[in-house]
Order: C-alpha cells, then structure tokens, then sequence
C-alpha cells in the first residue's frame, strides 16, 4: 500500500515534530532558524548534537533519539514506513542514515502483515526518495529490525499532523542539521513575497530536477522554481526553538525557507 498525499508530508517531518512540533500559518508570520555559510560548527549545532528526545512508540515502547549524521549524503536514497496506530497516532520508521534503500525488499514488502506484527492498524509506504543535501543529521533511535532490515525510529506523530496543504506555509520544530556544498545545484521554490525555500529531499529523480520547473501545473500565482549552482557552503543548523517555514510541492516534496 502507497501512502496517500495527505501523509507525504512526513517526507521530512518525520524526524521533526519528535523535537517539537508544527503548524500551519501564512508565509509573512513565521522566523527562521540559524543559517551560515561556513561548516564551522555554530552553537544550535553544538546544542543539536547533545540533543536527546525520549519518546513513546504507538506500541507504548519507549526509545531514545539521537543525532545521527550522515556525510556525503546527495542522492542517497531511502525509504520510510508510516505505522498508522488510529487515534493514537503514527510511527514513522526510516532506512536512513543506515543505509541505502533496498528497492527489492521495499517493492516485496507485505504491509499488511507488518502491521500484524506491529499491532498497527495499517502501514504506508513514503518512497523510495533521495537527499538533496550533501550532509544531513536527524534525530533518530538506535537501530529497530522492521521486516528483516535495519531501521531508526524518527518520530512518533498525533493524528492530524501529517496532513500538509500543498503551497502553504507550516512550521515543524526540529534539531536537524544540513549542508550543502559549494559548487553543487540546489532546487529552490521562491514564492510571491520574494522568499526562497530550498528542497530537502525528492521523490522526482535527480536528473529530472534541472527541467522540474516545466511540470508544475498549481505553482501559485507569482511563485517560481529555479536551479543554481552555490557560490558558497549553504549551512542550516536548525532546533525546536525557531521553527522553520516549509512548503510542500503538488510533488509531494518539501522545501525549508532559507532565512534572509
């Protein structure tokens, strides 16, 4: 079973509102978390990497998230499983930083009994999707078996919050650290007020993502897409504290505001 388009949001917040949170709110009301352009390390990423979020799984397990990093990260693919527990709320449980998705296992994979195994009402599959960034840390567990493999687990989410509007302005709160390096693309949407929102990870295949602006069809009004080449290292250190504005693309695809 594919997950539907109100869960593919959880393509990044799913190692996000285990530090916090998210809401939904225009593109004028919000604040941006640290960003540099240098890989020295700044006091949110310091203050990221001591972070430890303990949580409780819908199996009522509790697990300890950490800040996994993973270097060389640009077109490493993964996958995330959704365990849907109804009104207790979703797991979400991810290859990455791992290891590289095994297409083979994930296109084998039988939900149905997953969720048997899980005492989940259903499980969805988010992927398989890649990393734009060059390296990422996100909060995870230690790793969980799931269906014979290795996973973490990045979050555990109150039903409702993985239902994100296409084009509209949520703010999920998260330790997340990300770097992009000089001299590499990055794939941006801008919206109408002149902010500028870089993509985290994709669904569309990375050879596709210099022509993606041709296929946007409910780009809104004075919105665009556009493909550069950084002159610099675009390092993002974000925490719970400053939530960060987000949009997600008719794509399924989510993009973090680069702060001014």
């Amino acid at each position: 079973m594919k997950v539907p388009n109100s869960f593919i949001a959880i393509i990044l917040l799913s190692f996000s509102v285990a530090a916090g949170g998210c809401k939904q709110e225009s593109a004028n009301d919000s604040k941006s978390s640290s960003v540099s352009e240098s890989k020295t390390a700044s006091p949110t990423s310091a203050e990221a990497d001591k972070a430890k979020v303990e949580m409780t799984t819908g199996q009522g397990k509790q697990m300890t998230l950490t800040l996994q990093t993973l270097p060389d990260s640009r077109g490493y693919q993964y996958c995330e499983l959704v365990f849907n527990y109804g009104e207790v709320g979703n797991d979400i449980y991810s290859t990455s930083p791992l290891a590289p998705a095994n297409l083979e296992w994930w296109d084998n994979l039988d939900v149905e009994a997953l969720a048997k195994e899980f005492g989940a009402e259903s499980v969805y599959k988010n992927g398989p999707q890649w990393w734009s960034m060059d390296e990422v840390g996100v909060m995870a567990s230690k790793p969980v078996e799931v269906a014979g493999i290795d996973m973490v687990f990045g979050a555990h989410l109150p039903p409702g919050t993985l239902k994100i509007a296409q084009y509209k302005v949520f703010n999920p709160a998260k330790y997340q650290n990300l770097t992009w390096d000089a001299g590499k693309p990055v794939y941006e949407i801008i919206d109408a007020e002149g902010h500028v929102y870089v993509l985290q990870g994709h669904k569309i295949p990375t050879d596709e993502l210099a022509t993606l602006g041709e296929k946007f069809k409910r780009l809104p009004e004075g919105w665009k897409y556009r493909v550069r080449d950084l002159e610099k290292d675009l390092v993002m250190n974000l925490t719970p504290k400053e939530p960060i504005p987000s949009v997600q693309d008719e794509f399924d695809q989510i993009y973090i505001r680069i702060p001014e």
